[in-house]
């Protein structure tokens, strides 16, 4: 099997790294040091990384978004596994623009606890922007990178 690609980025609120299949579309995505650092804070054991030669479409979206053009991860593949009710709630968070946040009820309203844990186990944070969702009662509510990064995010997508 062909070990995933993997690439870090420096960004203002830490390293952020990109691990992408053969074919481009991201497999996992999160602030950390190392592929390693990051398939332990996802819990996922047994995956296999090497470097990249050159950057990848994914690390330029991202590069491209921090620097200010939002809608650059929009495009980007993206693949990862889960059920299909947690997938339709992947993609509604990808059809939300930046800028703009929703409840978890407002992205799956017979199931908002469902849509909670879609969020919590997303692999490929910023391309899915699980940080845009929040409690219904206005709180942050978690995410795996901390709340200062969600935080920074929204503060980050509001200016544009």
């Amino acid at each position: 099997m062909t070990p995933l690609g993997s690439e870090v980025l420096d960004t203002p609120v830490g390293p952020l790294v990109i691990v992408t299949h053969a074919d481009g579309a991201v497999a996992a995505c999160g602030f950390a040091r190392t592929a390693e650092e990051l398939f332990a804070s996802l819990r996922v054991p047994g995956f296999r990384t090497a470097p990249r030669n050159g950057p990848t479409a994914a690390l330029t979206a991202a590069r491209a978004y921090f620097a200010g053009e939002l809608s650059a991860l929009d495009t980007v593949a993206v693949r990862q596994p889960g059920t299909p009710l947690t997938q339709q709630v992947w993609q509604r968070l990808r059809e939300l623009p930046a800028g703009k946040t929703a409840t978890y009820r407002d992205l799956l309203p017979t199931a908002p606890r469902a849509a909670g844990r879609a969020a919590a186990v997303n692999r490929v944070g910023l391309f899915v922007p699980c940080h845009r969702v929040h409690r219904v009662d206005g709180g942050l509510g978690g995410y795996s990178w901390g709340l200062s990064v969600k935080q920074w995010l929204r503060a980050h997508e509001s200016r544009g």
